[in-house]
């Protein structure tokens, strides 16, 4: 019995075996070339072409692939599905003309004869983002703007010489918003020469842009003068992650609020939203120029309760009520950016080193000199509808005026 109870499990599997390869086996088996793509039209965009095409009369097409050289040398090829009649090729550094290979392919995996197409790039990403990049003195060193009209993934690369006057790198932006900017920081008032190129996913590098600024004084204030407040309205701390740990320089501990907590009277100026904030003196009237925050790191960057969007406020005279008259909005529309866009609790090394250096955010440049400091947390990682935080370090520069 056992013996013909084997005998069948081993036909099944046989069968189902034999029925998979059939499966897998192409529905037409040949050596037969399909025919070409014909009818061709190209669109130039920025940094490559759109390219539509008819299809042949072959009804055992699969895909069709570009085939070409990029402005780097490197080669790459793209694929379309039979279901399309177009297809993307991309990558070109200057607006020179490419050859390009379109092959229709079938399921027997044979491939056409090629049809060779000129495509003649538009002015590519680097290039616009060059032109429209400005750079200007800011506290401490530097300040870029740019626009990204096609929002392309790309690095701005900064240079300016050290102090044996050899030239070297300082900084590294990820960016494929289609506004953006960031600042240089930490040098002397006298003037100073910046470089910056640009570099996309392809490797192309745009030329060198360059600059000479003379950087704007602002120091570190002293955090030995900072003290926690707990003002009405203001979230408590959670978990024994006191609002101190924000100023002692370590940021392997930090400040908590509660999961869950909601302000039992919410302010007018929040109403419809339950953020969570918390307030603290600075010790010193100042006219501020950044202030920067230190996420939970490890497994916790760009997660759980790091804030995301955020705002800053200030003022020099503060209200028992705990309401926000007679604060100036410093920050507004905060953001802390994922360089690499990747979803939650997968970071990429590029992201581990922007949560390592800390989120700036710059002051307005009209704000006035303020002396106590409002942190809004807007809505955490975690998601919409979270505004519970966790903040490991504070620090703010700016000029002391009293």
């Amino acid at each position: 019995m056992k013996n013909i109870h084997f005998y069948c499990l081993l036909l099944c599997f046989v069968v189902c075996t034999s029925c998979d390869d059939d499966i897998r086996r192409p529905l037409v088996a040949d050596d037969i070339p399909p025919g070409q793509v014909t009818d061709i039209e190209i669109k130039s965009i920025s940094g490559g072409a759109d390219i539509t095409y008819a299809l042949p009369g072959d009804d055992d097409i699969l895909y069709v692939v570009a085939r070409f050289q990029r402005t780097t040398g490197e080669m790459a090829s793209v694929k379309s599905s039979v279901y399309n009649n177009s297809l993307t090729v991309e990558g070109f550094g200057d607006t020179n003309e490419y050859q390009v290979q379109l092959f229709t392919v079938d399921q027997s995996e044979n491939e056409s004869e090629p049809v060779d197409v000129v495509i003649k790039p538009k002015t590519p990403p680097i290039q616009l983002i060059r032109e429209s990049l400005s750079m200007e003195a800011d506290f401490g060193g530097m300040h870029l703007y740019w626009e990204n009209e096609a929002e392309a993934p790309v690095s701005l690369i900064v240079l300016t010489d050290n102090e044996i006057g050899q030239t070297e790198q300082i900084e590294v932006r990820y960016s494929s918003r289609k506004e953006d900017d960031f600042a240089v920081r930490g040098y002397d008032t006298i003037p100073r020469s910046f470089s910056v190129f640009i570099r996309d996913r392809y490797d192309n590098i745009s030329e060198v842009k360059e600059t000479t600024v003379s950087p704007l004084f602002e120091q570190l204030l002293d955090k030995n003068l900072h003290a926690p407040m707990s003002l009405p309205h203001d979230a408590p701390d959670a978990f024994g992650w006191v609002m101190s740990n924000l100023f002692n320089d370590d940021i392997g501990s930090g400040f908590h609020t509660p999961q869950g907590w909601k302000d039992d009277d919410p302010l007018p100026t929040y109403e419809g939203q339950d953020p969570h904030f918390f307030t603290f003196d600075l010790g010193v009237t100042a006219k501020l120029s950044r202030l920067k925050f230190w996420q939970r790191q490890g497994s916790w960057i760009y997660f759980h309760g790091n804030p995301r969007y955020y705002e800053i406020w200030g003022t020099d005279q503060l209200n028992s009520d705990g309401s926000f008259d007679g604060w100036t909005k410093l920050v507004e529309n905060g953001e802390v950016i994922k360089p690499s866009g990747q979803p939650l609790q997968q970071n990429s090394s590029e992201d581990v080193d922007a949560a390592a250096r800390g989120e700036e955010a710059t002051i307005i440049s009209s704000a006035p000199p303020v002396r106590f400091i409002r942190f809004v947390n807007l809505q955490s990682w975690a998601g919409p509808g979270t505004t519970y935080l966790h903040i490991m370090e504070v620090e703010v520069y700016g000029q002391v005026v009293e």
